[in-house]
This record gives structure tokens, sequence and C-alpha cells, in this order.
């Protein structure tokens, strides 16, 4: 049975690197810039165990868990939204809402997977749209009314172009991640073991980009799309993904990513971290996030 891999660039060897940050977290849990003035940060709520998805909202940063769907306003707690503790694998933003995929919670409905589901309310209830019982995408990304997917049991690429009623299947030319342009659900970029590859064709068809760096995550919205190495690296694109300009690089290893204009958070390693600046500068937001 196929599941996601485990971050795939590993088998190269993950090297060292700095954090370019001016902010560290001291032994103590609190942060603290380069001149050593201090920062608040706030450690990660051990009931939601491991988190698997970032997103950012209007309402402040969402985190898809091990155990359901938590909001952090601001830099305060994490606060779980509705009472559904099931596996967010898949996290993507909708019209009017979001979408998810993953694995039920305890006591809440028997099947292995959850298919796509939908929320009107920010994550507090949610309903069933489609593939309950039969897919559990680890790979989920929306444009308007279009979502994609990757099947975590077999690696399928589905596509919908009606908000998730009805599914095509597509060639998987083995991607990893992928992120959808905002304005052009016709256009998408893959991250693979190669590197990055491009669909014009709603992912009939991929073509490689050359001269990329290799990136692992990819996160787009309307004004750029971010993208970080396996070793931590962010780099920025403002053409459609052809060209590259590294912004900065955080210590860890990368396991989500989310972009909403200026702002990008960035799970690395057991530290999620934000800017605030278009990636100029990063600093630890939410610390001491449980490992798989």
């Amino acid at each position: 049975m196929f599941r996601m891999r485990r971050l795939w660039w590993l088998i190269a060897g993950v090297g060292s690197i700095a954090l370019l940050s001016v902010y560290f977290v001291n032994s103590n849990g609190q942060g603290a810039t380069a001149n050593g003035s201090p920062i608040q940060v706030v450690e990660a709520d051990a009931s939601m165990e491991h988190i698997h998805n970032l997103m950012l909202t209007d309402s402040g940063l969402l985190l898809g868990t091990h155990q359901g769907l938590w909001l952090q306003h601001g830099m305060g707690p994490s606060v779980r939204m509705g009472t559904s503790h099931f596996d967010v694998m898949g996290l993507a933003l909708a019209p009017n809402g979001m979408v998810a995929s993953g694995h039920p919670g305890a006591g809440e409905e028997q099947v292995n997977d959850l298919g796509l589901r939908a929320s009107h309310d920010q994550g507090r209830t949610w309903n069933n749209i489609s593939l309950f019982g039969k897919v559990d995408f680890h790979r989920l990304v929306t444009s308007g009314i279009a979502v994609m997917g990757i099947s975590a049991h077999d690696g399928a690429l589905l596509r919908s172009d009606n908000s998730g009623r009805t599914w095509q299947a597509l060639p998987n030319p083995n991607l990893f991640d992928l992120a959808m342009n905002p304005s052009d659900p016709s256009m998408i970029v893959g991250t693979t073991q190669t590197g990055l590859v491009r669909s014009i064709d709603g992912g009939k068809t991929f073509s490689a980009i050359r001269g990329t760096p290799l990136l692992a995550l990819l996160s787009w919205d309307k004004t750029h799309l971010v993208g970080v190495t396996p070793h931590g690296a962010v780099f920025e694109s403002v053409d459609m993904g052809l060209n590259w300009r590294k912004l900065a690089a955080v210590d860890g290893e990368p396991g989500a990513l989310s972009v909403r204009g200026n702002e990008i958070a960035l799970l690395a390693g057991s530290t999620v971290f934000y800017s605030g600046d278009g990636g100029a500068t990063f600093r630890p937001r939410i610390i001491g996030v449980m490992g798989h």
C-alpha cells in the first residue's frame, strides 16, 4: 500500500544549516532577538500532536494536526476548532471556507479515509463532499472551484473542477507536493526528486522547469509562489515558478508551508517559524511541536 513518503530528500543527506533569521529560542523557551531583547513565543499544545498543515487566514494561523484543526490568533495560544478530532492530513482554502481530508478521530465515523470534506465556519463543523471511505488526500490544493489532491494509498493524482463533487484521474509524474495558481487553475507547479515540474493544462501533462532549486514544499498566493528546500532554505518566484530568488533559511526538516501576501508560516523540525516581511526575517512562532 502506497503512503506519502517521509521526506524523500533524506536519501541525499540533510546537511547542517545556520538559522539566518535574527531570532532564536533560548533553553527556557523564551524567544530573543540578536541583541538579546525578549519576544514572545508559544509552546505547542501537546493535545494537537503532529502538525501536518499550516494555513494563514484573516483570523490567524490554522493548524491541521493529528488531533483536529486548531487556530492561533495572533501570537497567543492555539485553540481547537469544533469538536472533531480527525487527523487533518490535507487542508486547503475553498470559496467561502476550506476543504480537508484525512482519517477519523476516536469515536467518529469509522472509515479509514474521509475523502473530501468541507467547512464554511472555520472548521467548527464539517460535511462530507465526496470519496468518503475511498481516498485519503495527503496533498490538497485549490484554485476557485478547482481542487487537486494526491491519494496517500496509491499516489493517484485526482482533479475536480466542481468543488470536489466529481473527479478525474490524471497521470502523476511522481509529485511530492504541488501548488495551483490562485488566478489560473490550469497552471500547477509540483516538486519531484529531480526538480520542479509545471503543467499549463490542468495537470494533464507536466514538463520540467530547468535551472531551479530543488524544492520540497510549495505554497502559492496571488502575488508570489514560495518554496522551501529539504535543508530549510526559503525561495520565492514571481513569474510562476520559472525563476527563483532566495529569501532566507531556517533550521530543521521542513514539514508544512503557507504564504499569504507578506506573511509566511513554515514548520521546520519542532518549530513553526513566521515571517511578516515577505521572508526577509523569520522568528519562532510556536515551539515544541511533537514529531512523528
